[in-house]
């Protein structure tokens, strides 16, 4: 395998692009229901706007792209999910390539990134707008690399589209650039690089890519910042205690993202870690102080917001140059990557394709456990059993919250889907004449059918319909012991105006 891959060591990334496919095949495969991140993008992604609630707008016109061209459906979901996160591989693999002289260390970083959980378990669950954050970092560090090392009216060009790029994919993105700003300005032989007039090309194509969303999020800060920062804040009997708690909480998260490919790393050079420890040059400073720098913005954030929760997928995009940092410190060590590659690639598809295994065993084995959890709602069952009533194809379907509203997307991808969030849709005052309108709400088991028939008459009355008189309810089976799950639905028709 050695000889193999060092004869062509492009082989890595095309073993990668394939964990990416088997990854797209085992998501069609687990569950026909969604995940709560996929059921947002389902239902976002039939409108266009330059913001969604408390996200930027560029993952769901992606979403959207996508949809026009293969149909909304688990597949069109994963599809770019798993496409980007090659993207986000490929582009690292080019920054590594830039980087690191010995070529199978570049590969070593890049498997790196699939040691990282965020990665190779959050993701592959359920992660969407993250997915593109860490796209945006791989290019902007591609960009910035080249840029510093061969300086060219090109490279500066497109660092500032990729930093316009992250803005618009998360928000906290821009802690990236500001890093490496700072990263730059510290080192006195590259600093002459932020005082090139072609800066100018750089901050001019982030903010031509950035401008359209900044104008939404003034018109709607509230939308913009509410469900974040209130995510981030968790109740504590103590307030004068905030930093304290924040701050851990935010060592611990970033522990949490590094440990595993530092881990690996310490064992495949496991008698030369003093060495590696101590070893540095100017790309080591450079991409540490990149790391170090965005993690110390994000502690400014934590103090300043009062901020006492962080979550390991928050950070991904500041340590997703760590496995980069690592590689970096063996080459300055004067250490090869040529030895390690075989169990780097061991370790790696052992962890990744394993939880892929686990992924797709929670959604295909675990009923016969009666472990059970939101992609086993038969969705997919319920719209069976209305097309087994005859020709069905309804023009809206109207549902009782976004979870449901996401997953009856899937099964009605034609229809267009409202769940009366009016951050978001738009809900005609008069709806056309003759159209078909599924109402439908399904709640875990406890409900009575007369709560039931007043949520679906209080859903039908904030979309400006009639109360539904006829009312039915079907159980639809799933599992291995014979539990059901009920869906209430009405079918309507508007009437001529």
């Amino acid at each position: 395998m050695r000889k193999v891959f060092s004869r062509n060591l492009d082989l890595t990334l095309i073993l990668i692009a394939g964990y990416f496919l088997l990854a797209f095949i085992v998501r069609i495969f687990r569950s026909s229901a969604l995940e709560i991140d996929e059921t947002q993008q389902a239902l976002l992604s039939q409108h266009l706007l330059l913001g969604y609630g408390s996200q930027p707008f560029l993952y769901t016109w992606l979403q959207h792209g996508v949809n026009v061209l293969v149909g909304p459906s688990i597949a069109s979901l994963s599809l770019l999910k798993n496409g980007l996160l090659f993207l986000c591989c490929l582009f690292f693999w080019l920054t590594a390539r830039l980087l690191l002289r010995d070529r199978t260390l570049a590969n070593i970083a890049t498997l790196g990134v699939l040691t990282m959980p965020t990665v190779f378990v959050m993701a592959q669950r359920d992660l969407t707008h993250t997915v593109l954050a860490l796209s945006s970092v791989a290019l902007f560090s591609y960009a910035l690399f080249m840029t510093l090392k061969a300086p060219s009216v090109g490279g500066y060009l497109l660092t500032g589209l990729a930093i316009g790029i992250g803005a618009i994919a998360k928000y906290n993105f821009v802690f990236v650039p500001l890093a490496a700003v700072v990263a730059i300005a510290m080192d006195k032989d590259l600093r002459q690089r932020l005082f090139d007039w072609r800066m100018l090309l750089t901050i001019g194509a982030a903010v031509a890519l950035v401008l359209p969303h900044c104008l939404w999020v003034v018109n709607h800060f509230d939308i913009a910042t509410t469900q974040t920062t209130r995510e981030m804040r968790e109740i504590s009997d103590s307030t004068t205690l905030y930093a304290v708690d924040g701050s851990l909480d935010l060592l611990l998260a970033f522990l949490k993202g590094v440990a595993l490919p530092s881990a690996i790393c310490a064992a495949l050079y496991f008698g030369d870690i003093k060495a590696i420890f101590r070893a540095s040059d100017q790309s080591t400073r450079l991409v540490g102080r990149i790391i170090l720098f965005s993690m110390i913005f994000v502690l400014l954030m934590v103090l300043a917001m009062g901020i006492t929760h962080m979550r390991q997928k928050w950070l991904a995009v500041y340590v997703l140059l760590w496995p980069l940092y690592l590689c970096l410190k063996v080459q300055a060590a004067g250490l090869s990557g040529e030895r390690k590659l075989k169990p780097m690639l061991t370790s790696t598809f052992t962890l990744a394709i394993g939880f892929l295994g686990v992924l797709l065993a929670r959604g295909l084995i675990s009923p016969h456990f009666e472990r059970y959890s939101l992609v086993h709602i038969p969705y997919d069952g319920f719209a069976e059993t209305l097309r087994h009533e005859g020709p069905f194809k309804p023009d809206y379907v109207i549902a009782f919250g976004g979870l449901a509203g996401g997953n009856l997307k899937i099964q009605f991808p034609d229809a267009m889907v409202v769940t009366t969030d009016t951050d978001i849709e738009t809900i005609p005052a008069l709806w056309p004449a003759g159209a078909v309108i599924l109402l439908v709400d399904t709640k875990d088991d406890g409900e009575s059918p007369e709560d039931f028939k007043d949520a679906l008459a209080s859903l039908a009355e904030r979309v400006s319909l009639p109360a539904p008189t006829d009312i039915r309810h079907v159980n639809v089976p799933y599992g291995a012991s014979g539990r059901s799950h009920t869906f209430y639905y009405s079918l309507e028709t508007a009437q001529s105006n």
